[in-house]
Formats: structure tokens, C-alpha cells, sequence
């Protein structure tokens, strides 16, 4: 039996290299990560994760209110707030060009016609 042709090509070698051990760390990886112990170990490990993140978002609202500043809870509360203000605006603004638009269409004011003058023109005495 002949051995294969053993490459000169120093990049065929590396890349054999890192074939082989891509497919040993993936071997290793697939064991450890199918036991109970490592799913174990992943939910205590994203826990601490979440309740040091809690811890440090509770510690900087506490300081935040300490030096009487906005947390975060307050701008989105803030930023709500505004959001419905605006809203209620936009309502106000199309019922007022609606309503404009209906005055708009009325006839001539009835009445008396409007004769009166004010003051300034009158020469500045009231009657």
C-alpha cells in the first residue's frame, strides 16, 4: 500500500490542522453540552445574569433619585405622557378644522348690521 502524496503546500497542511481541530473541540463541545449539568449550570448562570442586572438597574434609579435626577421608568413615563398629549392635540386641531370648514359655509350673519366703533375711532371717548 502507498502512503498518500504527502503536500508541500504549507496551507493544505494548516488547513488539515484546523479541520481536524474544529471537528475535536465539536466533538468535546456536543458532550458537554448534552449533560444535565451543563443545562443546569446555563439556567444558575443566566439567573445571576438577570438579578445583577436588576441589582444594577434598582442601584441607579436609587442614585439617579438621590441627586434628583429622571430614571429610565420616569422618561419612558414622561415620553407616554407626551404621546397621548400630542394625540389629544391632533384630535382637537381636526375637530376645529372641521368645525371651521362648517362656519364657513354659513350664509350671511343675521341681525342688525354692526355700526358701532370702538373707542380709537370715535376719538377716544367712550359713549
Amino acid at each position: 500500500m502507498s502512503k498518500p502524496e504527502a503536500s508541500n503546500d504549507p496551507f493544505d497542511t494548516l488547513r488539515r490542522l484546523i479541520d481536524d481541530w474544529e471537528k475535536r473541540i465539536d466533538g468535546v463541545a456536543n458532550q458537554v453540552m448534552g449533560t444535565d449539568g451543563f443545562s443546569l449550570a446555563m439556567n444558575k448562570t443566566q439567573n445571576l445574569g438577570l438579578r445583577v442586572q436588576k441589582g444594577v438597574r434598582d442601584a441607579m434609579a436609587s442614585h439617579l433619585k438621590n441627586i434628583n435626577m429622571p430614571s429610565r421608568d420616569d422618561v419612558i413615563r414622561l415620553g407616554e405622557a407626551v404621546q397621548a398629549m400630542e394625540q389629544r392635540l391632533a384630535r382637537v386641531e381636526h375637530l376645529l378644522e372641521v368645525t371651521a370648514k362648517g362656519a364657513g359655509n354659513q350664509g350671511p350673519r343675521s341681525g342688525p348690521p354692526r355700526t358701532r366703533k370702538p373707542p380709537s375711532q370715535r376719538g377716544g371717548q367712550p359713549t
